[in-house]
C-alpha cells in the first residue's frame, strides 16, 4: 500500500470561483412587486381592522347611551320613591286620632267611652 489516500488539491488565489464570476442580484425592497395573496391578506386585514374598530366604537356609544338611560331611570325612581314617602307621612297626618278628635269637636261630636269596645 504505497498510495497516499489524500487527494491533491491546488490552490490558486488568485484565480476566482465559478460563483463569484456571476453577478449578485441585489433586490430592492421597495421595488419588489406584491403577490396577489399578500395584497388580498393586505386588503383582508385592512377590513377586518375598520370592521373591528366601528363595532367598538358603536358598542361604545351604545353603552354610554344606555348608562344614561339608567341615570334617568334611577332618578325616576328616586322622585317616585320620595312621592311615596311624603304620601305615606300625610297618610299617618291625616289618620291620626288627635286629628279626628279635633274634626270631631270642631263638628260638635263627642266621644264617649263606654261605647268604644277593644276587641284583642
Amino acid at each position: 500500500m504505497a498510495d497516499n489516500l489524500a487527494r491533491k488539491i491546488e490552490f490558486n488565489p488568485n484565480k476566482q470561483t465559478e460563483t463569484e464570476t456571476q453577478q449578485r442580484l441585489v433586490l430592492d425592497h421597495r421595488r419588489v412587486t406584491w403577490s396577489a395573496f399578500e395584497k388580498s391578506l393586505l386588503v383582508l386585514g385592512t377590513l377586518i381592522t375598520l370592521g373591528l374598530m366601528t363595532l367598538l366604537v358603536s358598542s361604545s356609544i351604545s353603552a354610554t347611551s344606555a348608562q344614561h338611560e339608567l341615570t334617568n331611570v334611577q332618578q325616576s325612581v328616586a322622585k317616585k320613591q320620595s312621592q311615596v314617602s311624603d304620601l305615606h307621612q300625610e297618610i299617618g297626618e291625616l289618620t291620626s286620632s288627635a286629628r279626628m278628635n279635633k274634626i270631631a269637636r270642631s263638628k260638635g261630636l263627642t266621644l264617649i267611652e263606654k261605647n268604644i269596645r277593644t276587641i284583642h
